[in-house]
Order: C-alpha cells, then sequence, then structure tokens
C-alpha cells in the first residue's frame, strides 16, 4: 500500500509539471499574440497624391474645361482601382 502512495506521488508531480509547463507555454504564446503588430505594407507613392485642379484658362470654353476635368477624374478613378487592389492583394 505505499509503495501503491509512492507510485501515485511520483506520477502525480509529473502530471502537474507537464501540466505548468504547458500552462506557462500556452500564455507565453499568448502574450506573443497579443504585443505582435501587423506588419502594414507600404502604399505606393501615387496612393497619397491629390486631384490636379482643374481651372478654366482664360479664352477657354466650358466643354473643353469640362474635358480636362472629366480626363482628370478618370485618372484618379484609375489610381484609386489600382490602390484598392494593392490593398486588396496584401490582405488576401
Amino acid at each position: 500500500m505505499v509503495l501503491f502512495g509512492a507510485l501515485m506521488i511520483s506520477t502525480g508531480c509529473q502530471t502537474t509539471e507537464e501540466k505548468q509547463t504547458a500552462r506557462v507555454t500556452a500564455a507565453a504564446q499568448a502574450i506573443g499574440i497579443m504585443r505582435a503588430e501587423p506588419i502594414r505594407p507600404t502604399l505606393p507613392p501615387e496612393c497619397r497624391e491629390h486631384m490636379g485642379r482643374v481651372i478654366p484658362k482664360l479664352g477657354e470654353k466650358a466643354r473643353w474645361t469640362q474635358k480636362r476635368w472629366e480626363y482628370s477624374a478618370d485618372q484618379v478613378d484609375a489610381k484609386i482601382n489600382r490602390c484598392a487592389q494593392f490593398h486588396d492583394d496584401q490582405t488576401s
């Protein structure tokens, strides 16, 4: 009976040590995950550029000014699409 009790104590200590090691390892992993910061890729420089202003010129017809504005807006829309695609590629 004494031998059985000694066997249980030594086995119990080993199990407790394994449990403690597992708990410490899990805690270390949780702390590491909490402290980890995501790596954010830098945006291409064009993604930070603003749309150029279209200012009417003296003697220019209104439709020409409108066409220049539409061209500028199309360029900005294309740039926004490229930047959005870049972002989507990085997050997926």
